[in-house]
């Protein structure tokens, strides 16, 4: 027998080799984990920021000097909604007063507001819209009663003229609508009128901006009638007069008609069902939403 082909009693070579490779196993995944415990400590304590692409700069309409800001997206947007709440658009004082669309404007900006009209202007009394503002209006009002006939209440009991009245306050704008009542006049009689009374606001508020908006559009039903006032080829007509007697007076024209019109230019039907020229609630916050995307600033 060869005793050398014979292992010692007790020989653990396989074993005792994987005994030695089990601390360092061992050994190295404890310095991995401590590795990673390590550089996730290191990231939280000082991240790496990031630094993103340089934003596309976009020009400031209040800057003069012609620089242009590099505000990131997220100031730029803040900066836009702040502007919007508090500041209303401006509007370029050039050949055309036409008003365009603007910043969203705050309801602040209506503190100072005087409404001057006939029944349409009445229903923001009716309907409690834009509540903040001050209401000078009457029903059946015309361009040549709204200086003679005596339909606003004062302390006293006594009653005052729509003009009169309106020399008691102290807006910073004045909002002029006068609608189908003043259409019956001829055309060059409506705007002599209507030029009138714009005169008279602005020599007694002579600080205050003025509106002049459009005559609101009449339903197709109410043109069908036997006794209707007018149509609508008539009032865009009398408009078109009234746009061009703003600008030369130098007064802002808002065309708050074009938001009441449907695809033939009248008067959505839903809007007024009832007589076809007066409208609910919905369309009065249509109407105020429509002033305040259209406004100047002082």
């Amino acid at each position: 027998m060869n005793n050398r082909s014979q292992k010692p009693r007790g020989y653990r070579g396989h074993k005792k080799r994987g005994s030695d490779l089990l601390p360092v196993l061992i050994l190295t995944l404890a310095v991995a984990i401590l590795s990673a415990l390590v550089a996730g400590v290191w990231q939280l304590a000082d991240p790496v920021d990031y630094i993103p692409p340089e934003p596309k700069t976009v020009s400031s309409s209040s800057d003069t000097s012609g620089e242009s800001s590099s505000q990131d997206p997220a100031s730029q947007e803040a900066s836009s909604q702040e502007q919007s709440s508090e500041e209303s658009s401006t509007v370029d004082n050039g050949s055309s007063t036409l008003v365009g669309e603007g910043e969203w404007t705050a309801s602040s900006y209506f503190d100072d507001a005087l409404f001057v009209g006939d029944s349409i202007t009445e229903g923001i009394k009716l309907y409690d819209v834009m509540s903040n503002a001050t209401v000078l209006s009457y029903t059946g009002i015309n361009l040549d009663s709204i200086f003679t006939r005596e339909v606003i209440p004062m302390e006293d009991g006594s009653k005052k003229t729509i003009i009169d009245a309106s020399a008691d306050y102290d807006p910073g704008k004045i909002y002029i609508l006068m609608g189908v009542n003043s259409i019956q006049m001829a055309k060059e009689d409506f705007i002599s009128a209507y030029g009138r009374l714009v005169d008279t606001l602005r020599q007694q508020h002579p600080d205050a901006i003025v509106y002049v908006q459009s005559i609101l559009p009449v339903t197709a039903d109410y043109e069908k009638r036997a006794d209707a006032v007018t149509d609508n080829a008539t009032i865009d007509e009398y408009n078109e007069a009234l746009m061009a007697m703003a600008e030369e007076k130098g007064v802002y024209y808002l065309n708050v008609a074009e938001i009441f019109k449907d695809e033939t230019g009248a008067l959505f039907s839903e809007a007024s069902p009832t007589d076809g020229i007066h409208f609910g609630a919905t369309w009065y916050r249509k109407w105020f939403d429509y002033l305040r995307t259209h406004a100047v600033s002082q």
